[in-house]
């Protein structure tokens, strides 16, 4: 995939957002005039209509569909927690084991793709759906219907949730929560009628009864407005269809990427391509169809909001496949609800050997082939398991004392007051350089725990961090970007949008913010100088900054956390750009100490890290940066 196509292919959309907006509210003003001319006429009894009568009529609809959009929006700026509460979702609830397995999935899933993991809520409905919503990454929820959880074996709804996560890391969440706010708009005109026409038809005073028209202009009025609110659901319909059905395909593509099975994902859609649609049983389920994995009624053509199922299926596996019939939906819990092997399924291993048997063996990696299995691993082979760790954070009983010892040991490496020998032998192996790539991985785990507890304990936790960091009166750069990174994914501030933190910044000061960056990660991927000045010059022009004359030899941590706030004002297209050129400063592809770099800046900045972000792929913008 070519990532700055995909950037482009954003850009494009978002603006086709704001055209298709602006011509289905030119047709619905055209609409509403025409209506209001022909009401005049029926009840005016043939008198010429007053002064401004057009000019009001147009402010008026203006007025109602931009105050409809915005209120929307308003409701939905705490994120997609707002939009699953509106659908009527409930939060799991951790002691049922299906919603246990979700939440493992969706950590496995979230940590494998570089952002933070999301909000998780089930819709009591018995189809198989899910989606996912929210203004970035730390706003961000999933909801997965009943059916899913009921009828779907681990490997697909490993799918269905990489797949909405996929949303979240390419930007589509953004996009979709700002289309729901206009298309509650351009509907907003047939809710204002139907409201007028029910209380003139009642008896009510209504509004217009209130100004002291008779009751025949409101049911008049009610009328015309719903006929013409109609065309408003038209283009709101036709709105979403054109916006939304590329974006499954890409969607599908980076959930194979993420997860590395493309079984997984493909048996869940030839479920749901067996079965009848079934629409959501929920009020606003209409408003929000362009976010589902799956379209749940029947429309075609213009209406479509997805790609047809069979397409998707087909370029998932390259040929048709057929779909799986109904009758072979199994409708009780999978066998794979409660697994008694915890995994992380988020980690890359080396290549096995070529003879390893069974038909769910492994196979080499290859740049080409972004569907192989995910591969279990936890341990080192050289006598350290980290299963146990893993199987203590994701117990319910993790308290907070020991929570913190295990978050100061992987973020300071002091490892040294867990009382357990066989933990405190696994922590001292994971902050070691044997054990460096398992050692994000673990953080972030530990983090998706942390991450729902109150906001005093996370504070409480992140100064504990800090003082094991300021210990020796010392801060060492690979101690600083583990605290960073946890700062970032455990700070109140996490839940803030960016646009309500950041303070405006200058070009200048953004080139500063770059070139102190650059220093940085120039010193953790042990970059040559001549590297270092071509990446940041062609950073500096691809952002359109002011291009550093140097980078400095030293950059404190204060310094540097400067820069990354400035670097927060960036426009939400150009970070995933900074990221991909930062991730070339690396000297060795996929070093686990850089790859903690790239994931706290990422953190930072408010922006997943780009697929491929961790691979030394050496492309100019001229060519195309793979998306491994």
């Amino acid at each position: 995939m070519d990532f700055f196509a995909h950037q482009d292919r954003a850009r494009m959309a978002s603006r086709r957002l704001i055209a298709l907006f602006g011509l289905s509210l030119l047709a619905v003003v055209a609409a509403v005039n025409g209506a209001a001319m022909l009401g005049w006429l029926l009840i005016g009894g043939g008198t010429r209509w007053p002064a401004y009568f057009f000019a009001t009529n147009t402010f008026a609809t203006l007025l109602v569909v931009f105050g409809g959009a915005w209120v929307e929006l308003h409701r939905l700026r705490e994120g997609g927690a707002a939009l699953a509460e509106r659908l009527g979702a409930r939060a799991l609830d951790d002691t049922l084991p299906l919603h246990r397995r979700l939440r493992d999935i969706a950590e496995e899933v979230s940590i494998g793709a570089g952002v933070p993991v999301p909000a998780l809520y089930v819709l009591d409905d018995v189809s198989i759906n899910a989606l996912a919503a929210g203004e970035r990454p730390g706003l961000a929820a999933v909801m997965v219907t009943r059916g899913a959880l009921e009828r779907l074996e681990r490997a697909e709804l490993q799918g269905v949730v990489a797949h909405e996560v996929a949303h979240i890391v390419g930007g589509d969440t953004d996009l979709n929560m700002r289309l729901t706010g206009a298309l509650y708009g351009l509907c907003s005109l047939r809710m204002a009628g139907f409201r007028l026409f029910g209380s003139a038809a009642s008896g009510e005073a209504g509004p217009l009864g209130r100004l002291g028209f008779p009751r025949l202009v409101a049911l008049v009025t009610g009328v015309l407005l719903s006929a013409v609110g109609m065309l408003g659901v038209v283009a709101a319909q036709i709105l979403k269809a054109g916006i939304s059905r590329q974006r499954e395909f890409l969607a599908d593509a980076l959930a194979v990427q993420i997860t590395r099975d493309r079984d997984g994902l493909g048996r869940a859609l030839r479920r749901i391509a067996g079965e009848q649609p079934v629409p959501l049983k929920s009020d606003y389920a209409a408003m929000v169809s362009h976010f589902l994995l799956v379209q749940p009624t029947g429309l075609r053509d213009w209406f479509d909001t997805h790609p047809p199922l069979r397409e998707r299926i087909r370029r998932l596996y390259g040929r048709h496949v057929p779909a799986i019939a109904a009758a072979q939906t199994g409708s009780g819990p999978p066998d794979e609800a409660a697994p008694a092997q915890p995994t992380l399924a988020f980690v890359r291993v080396a290549p096995p050997s070529p003879n390893a048997a069974g038909p769910n063996a492994p196979q080499a990696a290859t740049e080409d082939d972004p569907t192989l299995p995910i591969v279990p691993q936890v341990g080192n082979g050289a006598g350290v398991d980290a299963s146990a760790l893993i199987t203590h954070i994701r117990s319910a009983s993790l308290g907070v004392e020991t929570a913190g010892r295990w978050l100061e040991a992987l973020v300071a490496g002091h490892a040294t007051d867990e009382p357990d020998p066989t933990l405190r032998q696994t922590l001292h192996w994971l902050v070691s350089p044997a054990g460096a790539s398992l050692r994000v991985p673990l953080l972030e785990l530990l983090l998706a725990r942390i991450r729902r507890w109150s906001s005093a304990h996370r504070r409480d936790l992140l100064d504990r961090c800090r003082r094991a960091v300021e210990r020796d009166g010392h801060v060492q750069s690979a101690e600083w970007i583990y605290y960073t990174l946890a700062r970032h994914r455990l700070s109140p501030n996490a839940s803030v949008p960016a646009r309500q933190r950041r303070a405006p910044t200058s070009k200048r000061a953004q080139s500063r913010a770059l070139a102190a960056l650059f220093a940085m990660a120039a010193a953790v991927g042990e970059a040559s100088a001549r590297a270092t000045r071509d990446e940041l010059a062609e950073a500096a022009a691809m952002l359109e900054v002011p291009p550093p004359a140097s980078t400095p030899d030293e950059v404190g941590t204060t310094e540097l956390a400067l820069a990354l706030d400035t670097l927060l004002g960036l426009p939400p297209l150009d970070k995933p750009i900074l990221l991909k050129v930062l991730a070339r400063l690396a000297r060795v592809p996929g070093d686990p100490n850089y790859d903690a770099f790239l994931r706290a800046v990422a953190a930072a900045i408010d922006c997943p890290v780009p697929r491929g972000a961790g691979q030394q792929l050496g492309a100019r913008r001229d060519g195309p940066v793979a998306v491994a």
